[in-house]
């Protein structure tokens, strides 16, 4: 009786430390997503690449195919011509599993494209797929799809 009660305590500790482990990972991916979008929208390009790994790969809101993501100095000279985010996060959630972890929300609000005389609004869908590499959590995937209501 004694060994089964010592095997359930420590069956029970390990799924307690491990949920714990998992929400606080959750709380980091959901900070560095919270914080890249952050970044994007005050034109902070060196903050908004600093979380992409060298390989980023995403699926652009414009329905385009799979792509590399854009030089930096690329997406630096759009933001100097004008380019300008405002959006917001809703429905915003992390799944992590192990060093790997999906975000998912709705991405909604304006974008200011440079020389244009009004703003565009965007209503968004955003996949996020996250790695955990040298204790920091990086992006190596993003899929961007226009909400469409029917």
């Amino acid at each position: 009786m004694k060994t089964l009660m010592m095997t359930l305590t420590v069956i029970l500790m390990s799924l307690l430390l491990t949920n714990g482990a998992f929400a606080d990972a959750a709380d980091d991916v959901r900070a560095a997503e919270m914080d890249s979008r952050a970044q994007e929208d005050a034109g902070n390009i060196d903050g908004y690449f600093k979380y992409m790994v060298p390989q980023f790969t995403i699926f652009p809101p414009t329905s385009g195919l799979l792509s590399e993501a854009p030089e930096k100095a690329v997406t630096q000279a759009r933001i100097d011509a004008g380019m300008k985010f405002n959006m917001q996060m809703r429905n915003f959630e992390v799944k992590v599993y192990g060093d790997t972890a999906v975000t998912t929300y709705y991405s909604v609000g304006t974008v200011q494209r440079p020389g244009a005389s009004t703003s565009e609004r965007w209503s968004l869908r955003m996949t996020g797929v996250w790695i955990k590499q040298s204790g920091e959590w990086k992006l190596v995937h993003r899929h961007e799809s226009p909400l469409v209501l029917r």
